[in-house]
Protein backbone atom coordinates (compact mmCIF):
# COMPACT_ATOMS: atom_id res chain seq x y z
CA UNK A 1 0.00 0.00 0.00
CA UNK A 2 1.33 3.45 -0.86
CA UNK A 3 1.46 6.43 1.46
CA UNK A 4 -1.12 8.27 -0.66
CA UNK A 5 -3.74 5.57 -0.26
CA UNK A 6 -3.23 5.31 3.52
CA UNK A 7 -3.63 9.11 3.79
CA UNK A 8 -6.80 8.92 1.72
CA UNK A 9 -8.10 6.09 3.89
CA UNK A 10 -7.34 8.08 7.06
CA UNK A 11 -9.13 11.15 5.65
CA UNK A 12 -12.13 9.00 4.71
CA UNK A 13 -12.28 7.47 8.19
CA UNK A 14 -12.11 10.93 9.80
CA UNK A 15 -14.89 12.22 7.54
CA UNK A 16 -17.09 9.21 8.34
CA UNK A 17 -16.48 9.69 12.06
CA UNK A 18 -17.45 13.36 11.81
CA UNK A 19 -20.65 12.62 9.91
CA UNK A 20 -21.56 9.77 12.25
CA UNK A 21 -20.87 11.90 15.32
CA UNK A 22 -18.13 9.55 16.50
CA UNK A 23 -15.20 10.27 18.80
CA UNK A 24 -13.44 12.52 16.29
CA UNK A 25 -16.47 14.86 16.40
CA UNK A 26 -15.33 17.36 19.01
CA UNK A 27 -16.22 20.41 16.93
CA UNK A 28 -18.05 23.36 18.38
CA UNK A 29 -21.83 23.55 18.10
CA UNK A 30 -23.38 26.17 15.83
CA UNK A 31 -26.85 27.52 16.55
CA UNK A 32 -29.36 28.74 14.03
CA UNK A 33 -31.27 31.90 14.91
CA UNK A 34 -34.58 30.37 13.99
CA UNK A 35 -37.94 31.88 13.33
CA UNK A 36 -40.77 32.04 10.84
CA UNK A 37 -40.99 34.27 7.78
CA UNK A 38 -43.72 34.60 5.16
CA UNK A 39 -42.10 35.72 1.93
CA UNK A 40 -43.39 36.83 -1.47
CA UNK A 41 -41.69 36.61 -4.85
CA UNK A 42 -38.30 38.32 -4.78
CA UNK A 43 -38.01 38.13 -0.98
CA UNK A 44 -35.66 36.05 1.17
CA UNK A 45 -36.08 34.27 4.49
CA UNK A 46 -32.61 34.41 6.05
CA UNK A 47 -31.48 32.66 9.23
CA UNK A 48 -28.13 33.68 10.80
CA UNK A 49 -25.90 31.02 12.35
CA UNK A 50 -24.14 31.77 15.64
CA UNK A 51 -21.26 30.01 17.35
CA UNK A 52 -19.07 29.68 14.26
CA UNK A 53 -16.80 32.71 14.70
CA UNK A 54 -13.89 30.78 16.25
CA UNK A 55 -13.63 28.11 13.57
CA UNK A 56 -15.80 25.36 12.14
CA UNK A 57 -18.91 24.42 14.10
CA UNK A 58 -21.46 21.67 13.53
CA UNK A 59 -24.98 22.77 12.63
CA UNK A 60 -28.10 20.67 12.97
CA UNK A 61 -31.35 22.46 12.15
CA UNK A 62 -34.81 21.80 10.78
CA UNK A 63 -36.54 23.97 8.19
CA UNK A 64 -40.11 23.66 6.92
CA UNK A 65 -41.60 25.34 3.86
CA UNK A 66 -45.41 25.49 3.93
CA UNK A 67 -48.54 27.53 3.16
CA UNK A 68 -47.97 27.33 -0.60
CA UNK A 69 -50.98 28.80 -2.42
CA UNK A 70 -49.83 28.08 -5.99
CA UNK A 71 -46.59 27.12 -7.69
CA UNK A 72 -43.32 28.43 -6.28
CA UNK A 73 -39.59 28.07 -6.79
CA UNK A 74 -37.23 28.79 -3.91
CA UNK A 75 -33.44 28.80 -4.13
CA UNK A 76 -31.51 27.59 -1.09
CA UNK A 77 -28.58 29.82 -0.19
CA UNK A 78 -25.90 29.85 2.46
CA UNK A 79 -22.78 31.80 3.31
CA UNK A 80 -19.94 30.17 5.25
CA UNK A 81 -22.13 27.04 5.46
CA UNK A 82 -21.08 23.68 4.01
CA UNK A 83 -24.08 21.34 3.77
CA UNK A 84 -23.68 17.64 4.51
CA UNK A 85 -27.36 17.04 3.73
CA UNK A 86 -29.94 18.25 1.23
CA UNK A 87 -30.50 20.88 0.07
CA UNK A 88 -27.16 21.99 -1.33
CA UNK A 89 -26.44 25.69 -1.74
CA UNK A 90 -27.91 26.72 -5.11
CA UNK A 91 -30.57 23.99 -5.19
CA UNK A 92 -33.97 25.12 -6.52
CA UNK A 93 -36.94 23.76 -4.60
CA UNK A 94 -40.15 23.60 -6.64
CA UNK A 95 -43.45 23.49 -4.78
CA UNK A 96 -47.13 23.24 -5.74
CA UNK A 97 -50.31 24.31 -3.97
CA UNK A 98 -50.58 22.64 -0.56
CA UNK A 99 -47.03 21.22 -0.52
CA UNK A 100 -45.03 21.14 2.69
CA UNK A 101 -41.31 20.33 2.62
CA UNK A 102 -39.18 19.60 5.66
CA UNK A 103 -35.38 19.65 5.53
CA UNK A 104 -33.09 18.39 8.28
CA UNK A 105 -30.05 20.61 7.75
CA UNK A 106 -26.75 19.02 8.75
CA UNK A 107 -23.58 20.90 7.96
CA UNK A 108 -20.61 22.91 9.09
CA UNK A 109 -20.62 26.68 9.60
CA UNK A 110 -17.46 28.78 9.75
CA UNK A 111 -17.59 32.52 10.26
CA UNK A 112 -19.43 35.17 12.24
CA UNK A 113 -21.52 36.06 9.18
CA UNK A 114 -22.69 32.51 8.41
CA UNK A 115 -26.33 32.02 7.42
CA UNK A 116 -28.77 29.86 5.47
CA UNK A 117 -31.59 31.34 3.43
CA UNK A 118 -34.49 30.55 1.11
CA UNK A 119 -35.05 33.01 -1.75
CA UNK A 120 -38.49 33.01 -3.44
CA UNK A 121 -37.56 33.35 -7.11
CA UNK A 122 -41.06 33.01 -8.57
CA UNK A 123 -43.15 30.34 -10.19
CA UNK A 124 -41.70 27.68 -12.47
CA UNK A 125 -42.65 28.12 -16.11
CA UNK A 126 -45.71 26.10 -17.07
CA UNK A 127 -45.13 23.29 -19.53
CA UNK A 128 -47.54 24.21 -22.29
CA UNK A 129 -46.95 23.17 -25.87
CA UNK A 130 -48.67 24.62 -28.95
CA UNK A 131 -52.15 23.20 -29.38
CA UNK A 132 -52.51 22.22 -25.71
CA UNK A 133 -55.27 23.62 -23.51
CA UNK A 134 -53.35 25.27 -20.66
CA UNK A 135 -56.28 27.01 -19.00
CA UNK A 136 -55.87 24.78 -15.94
CA UNK A 137 -52.24 25.69 -15.35
CA UNK A 138 -51.72 26.62 -11.73
CA UNK A 139 -50.85 30.23 -11.00
CA UNK A 140 -47.94 31.53 -9.03
CA UNK A 141 -48.05 31.43 -5.24
CA UNK A 142 -48.52 34.81 -3.61
CA UNK A 143 -46.35 33.79 -0.68
CA UNK A 144 -44.81 30.86 1.17
CA UNK A 145 -43.93 30.41 4.84
CA UNK A 146 -40.46 29.26 5.91
CA UNK A 147 -39.82 28.18 9.51
CA UNK A 148 -36.40 27.12 10.81
CA UNK A 149 -35.21 26.00 14.25
CA UNK A 150 -32.31 24.16 15.81
CA UNK A 151 -32.71 20.39 15.75
CA UNK A 152 -32.56 18.30 18.90
CA UNK A 153 -29.10 16.79 19.39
Amino acid sequence: MTTGSSCSRAALMLALALVAGGPASAAAIATLEGGTATIAEGETASFPIGGASNGPADLRARCEISDVSGTASLTFDGEHYVPLSDPAVGDVITLSRGDTRVYELVGVADGSDAYVAFHFTGAPAAMCFPGMNCDGAEGAAGSVTVSCENAAR
